[in-house]
C-alpha cells in the first residue's frame, strides 16, 4: 500500500493511558500511606513539626491535582481521536484530492496524478519510479503552460513493455524561461471507499490501493485540469512507445 502521511493515534494510546493512570494512582496511595505511617510512629514527646506536616499535605494535594489533570487530558485525547475518526468516515463516498505522487498500475492501466506548474515551463520532465526508486520511464512534455496538468502514464517502460502491477511514484522536474527549476506540487484524486489503520495511523482509502492522510486532503470537489496522456517523446537510453 502507498501511504502519504499520518492522521492520528491508535489503540496504543489507550494502553499507555491505562498504564500512566495506574502509576499515578499508586504513587498517590503510597504517599498517603507514608504520611499516615509518619503520624502513627512519631515521638509523642517530639511530635512532627506543624510546618513540615503542612508542607507534606500541600505536596499530597498537588499530586492529587496533577493526577486529575492527567486524567482529564487523557479523556480529551480519546474524545479528539474519536472525533477525527468520525470526520474521516464522513468522507466515504466523496471524491477528493490529496497531496501525493503515488500511481497505481493494474493490468497496464495507471491512475493519474495532477501536478501544478506555478508559471509557464520551458522544459517539463516526468519520471516514473518503481518501489525501489528506479526510473522505469521518463516523459518529456517539453514547453508546458502554467496551471494544473493531469498526467496519465501508459504503464510501459522504455522498451514498450508493460510494467508489473503495483505502486509507482512520479517526480516532475520543470524549468522556467530563465532555466530556473520550479517548485512543483502534485496531487492524487479518487473516491474514498474506506478508512484503514496502519502502525497506529488512520488513512483514507481512495481506491487502487492508494491511501492518503486526512490532513493531506486539498479538495473535495472535482477539478478539470489539462489532461496529458503518456504519448509523445520519451527521454532515456531507449525509445518508448
Amino acid at each position: 500500500m502507498s501511504y502519504v502521511s499520518s492522521i492520528l493515534g491508535a489503540d496504543k494510546s489507550t494502553t499507555s493511558t491505562t498504564s500512566k493512570t495506574g502509576a499515578a494512582s499508586l504513587g498517590q496511595d503510597a504517599f498517603l500511606q507514608l504520611l499516615v505511617t509518619q503520624l502513627q510512629h512519631q515521638d509523642p514527646l517530639s511530635p512532627m513539626d506543624d510546618k513540615e506536616f503542612v508542607a507534606e499535605l500541600a505536596q499530597f494535594s498537588s499530586l492529587e491535582q496533577l493526577t486529575e489533570i492527567n486524567s482529564g487530558i487523557d479523556n480529551l485525547a480519546t474524545l479528539n481521536e474519536k472525533s477525527q475518526v468520525m470526520g474521516a468516515v464522513n468522507f466515504i463516498g466523496k471524491t477528493i484530492e490529496a497531496t501525493g505522487t503515488a500511481v497505481s498500475l493494474t493490468k497496464g492501466k495507471a491512475t493519474s496524478v495532477t501536478f501544478t506548474l506555478p508559471e509557464d515551463a520551458q522544459t517539463c520532465m516526468v519520471n516514473v519510479l518503481d518501489s525501489a526508486g528506479t526510473i522505469v520511464r521518463t516523459k518529456d512534455l517539453e514547453a508546458t503552460k502554467a496551471g494544473d496538468v493531469e498526467f496519465t502514464w501508459d504503464g510501459k517502460d522504455y522498451d514498450g513493455n508493460v510494467c508489473d502491477d503495483g505502486q509507482y511514484q512520479i517526480a516532475v522536474t520543470a524549468t522556467n524561461a530563465d532555466s530556473e527549476v520550479m517548485k512543483v506540487s502534485s496531487t492524487m484524486s479518487g473516491t474514498v471507499v474506506g478508512v484503514t489503520q496502519q502502525n497506529g495511523t488512520y488513512y483514507l482509502n481512495i481506491g487502487n490501493d492508494r491511501y492518503v492522510a486526512f490532513n493531506d486532503i486539498t479538495n473535495v470537489v472535482d477539478k478539470t485540469p489539462t489532461k496529458t496522456s503518456d504519448s509523445g517523446s520519451d527521454s532515456g537510453s531507449n525509445s518508448g512507445s
